[in-house]
């Protein structure tokens, strides 16, 4: 999302410039900046543009981190990034991504475990990108998680430092 994303930050904010510095970046050079510090939180009011020495300086600088608070509330308030979505014709939320990659990733496992849990992680985040155009590994690492939890059909099963996706002992197979 975020790639789609990138002309309505820089729209918003001015330019492709970091955010608390104000100076010019290169694409290659843009850190896509949470402003409330959750990587989680990838919604586009919480995202801005930084330079990487301003994005290691704000976890330690209390002024930063109050005016990231501002641009946040500001974001918020306005309802400039929903309106220049909503005129764009986005109709996937990211919820609707989410869920239909969980269930690539899990129909993915039914499919393929046992399975070595790093072709796992590689592979899903591979077809989710090639079906819905959207995936990350940090994504996947949270469906994996999710599906090998102690009441999901899946676990992770550790031989050495070799991590495998299994189905449970005592889980039916679907």
């Amino acid at each position: 999302m975020k790639r789609d994303w990138l002309d309505v930050i820089i729209s918003r904010d001015g330019g492709i410039v970091c955010f608390y510095c104000k100076i010019s970046l290169a694409l290659s050079e843009v850190i896509w900046e949470h402003l409330d510090d959750n990587r989680k939180h990838n919604v586009i009011d919480n995202l801005v543009f930084a330079c990487r020495t301003c994005n290691n300086k704000k976890p330690h600088d209390i002024d930063m981190q109050i005016v990231a608070q501002e641009k946040l509330q500001e974001n918020i308030k306005s309802n400039y990034m929903r309106e220049i979505i909503n005129s764009k014709n986005k109709q996937t939320s990211e919820i609707e991504i989410s869920c239909t990659n969980f269930d690539h990733a899990e129909i993915f496992l039914h499919k393929n475990v046992p399975i070595d849990f790093t072709e796992a992680l590689n592979s899903i985040t591979y077809e989710c990108k090639k079906k819905t155009g959207y995936g990350s590994q940090q994504s996947v690492r949270l469906y994996l998680d999710s599906l090998c939890s102690s009441t999901a059909p899946f676990e992770i099963y550790k031989a050495g430092k070799q991590k495998t996706i299994r189905y449970k002992r005592n889980a039916t197979n679907v």
